[in-house]
């Protein structure tokens, strides 16, 4: 079996979502599965040298903001996607994350081919459209999404939310189908030096590309109405299109010197952030884009790094008593700061409380575990385990587990990271 791991103008040091790739391929190659990246580049683009990544360069697709040039861009690309699989066997599995809906991805879907093409998804996409108003999409997925998920052989989910609600858009409960959880690759990240907390100031981390769906807002209007002592200071390292609101909402509420923009951060200062803080901040408003439960990268993150966190939305990779999770209320409410300071005195009164988290990681989060279980999923789908092609999936079908099939009318969004398209974001992803 050949598993081909294809996306759009792949770059490890570019986003998160191109991190996870290279891990998932690299982790299925030391479980002993012949793994590569395809990346679908422009002509122009950076000529790559690193094993395990095979460029497919495609002339004149420069990018444009023009409607026509944006056509013809995707056009190539999917042509690109088509000569890739029409050169493979029937052992070979080729992996992606969720495309754009477009007549043309439909028809190459839909023709004869001998390899399988599994689809990961990372959240209900086309909720997203709807809440950027992005409502061109929300008409092209509405005409031809679905046939991506019919024609396509397997579906990936991260939360089983997810997974029910694309296999119910394939028409077919019987797809084959199974839930991953984002992973982590923990050995890539040290284990924090806590600093220590008496009950003293406290400096709360957000590591993030801020985006709505984080709900830092809710935390700036929490610190707002918080007067109390100790001192309550908020880092925020990242950059993203929520950013300047966030910056002008902190002017806005009079808490400059409550919050901290560290901008993008990364290496051994992002390291040394993590050694200054006592508790980080994962996304808080996930409800905002219609999710009940999520499975976010920066959570596994801070759990390998040893940092208790605040979320906001279930996460179906930690237990609901998980000691290092403060869950808070998924609603637009101010985040309750007493509420916070309570939970790091609890927390940081284990001095081992990094190393519990990280044993934790490695055991349930790391990518080395997740992608032992696809790796599983996959030799089931192309018949190498003696199923004849019949999946290993979880003993209950997912139409019987009890979870509903999300209304797309009655959500205001969701999000997705969209490699083969090239609009790629962290969330689930």
């Amino acid at each position: 079996m050949r598993f081909i791991y294809v996306c759009r103008s792949f770059d490890i040091q570019n986003t998160g979502v191109h991190k996870k790739i290279s891990a998932q391929v690299k982790h299925l190659a030391n479980h002993g599965i012949d793994s590569i990246i395809y990346s679908i580049s422009a002509g122009n683009s950076q000529q790559y040298t690193e094993k395990g990544i095979k460029q497919v360069l495609i002339p004149n697709a420069e990018r444009s903001s023009g409607v026509i040039s944006k056509i013809r861009r995707e056009y190539q690309i999917n042509l690109a996607f088509k000569n890739i699989i029409s050169a493979l066997n029937a052992q070979d599995i080729v992996y992606l994350r969720i495309p754009y809906p477009s007549p043309h991805i439909s028809r190459i879907l839909r023709q004869p081919r001998a390899c399988k093409i599994v689809i990961e998804y990372q959240t209900i996409e086309s909720f997203e459209y709807r809440l950027k108003g992005k409502y061109w999409y929300l008409l092209i997925d509405f005409l031809f999404g679905n046939a991506i998920r019919k024609y396509t052989d397997a579906i990936v989910g991260v939360t089983d939310e997810i997974t029910l609600y694309e296999v119910s858009r394939s028409g077919d409960y019987n797809k084959h189908h199974i839930t991953i959880g984002n992973g982590f690759d923990v050995s890539s990240a040290p284990v924090r030096c806590p600093p220590d907390y008496d009950g003293g100031d406290l400096h709360l981390l957000c590591v993030a590309m801020i985006n709505r769906w984080h709900g830092l807002d809710r935390l700036l209007r929490g610190l707002a109405a918080y007067s109390g002592t100790p001192k309550v200071t908020l880092h925020i390292a990242g950059d993203g299109a929520e950013l300047p609101h966030l910056q002008q909402l902190t002017e806005e509420l009079g808490i400059g010197d409550r919050v901290i923009f560290h901008g993008f951060t990364t290496g051994k200062a992002l390291d040394a952030l993590f050694d200054q803080c006592h508790i980080a901040v994962g996304s808080l408003g996930i409800h905002r884009i219609g999710l009940k439960e999520a499975s976010i990268l920066k959570a596994r993150e801070y759990c390998a790094r040893g940092i208790p966190f605040i979320y906001g939305i279930a996460d179906p990779d930690f237990p609901a008593d998980f000691p290092y999770i403060l869950h808070l209320p998924a609603d637009e409410s101010p985040i309750n700061i007493d509420q916070v300071l309570a939970f790091a005195q609890e927390v940081c009164a284990d001095p081992d409380h990094p190393q519990k988290m990280r044993r934790y990681a490695e055991e349930h989060l790391d990518w080395s575990v997740k992608m032992k279980k696809l790796k599983g999923f996959l030799e089931a789908l192309v018949g190498e385990d003696g199923t004849k092609g019949v999946p290993k999936l979880s003993a209950a079908p997912l139409a019987t587990t009890g979870l509903k099939v999300p209304d797309e009318t009655a959500l205001p969004g969701a999000g997705q990271g969209d490699v083969l398209s090239g609009a790629s974001r962290e969330r689930g992803s």
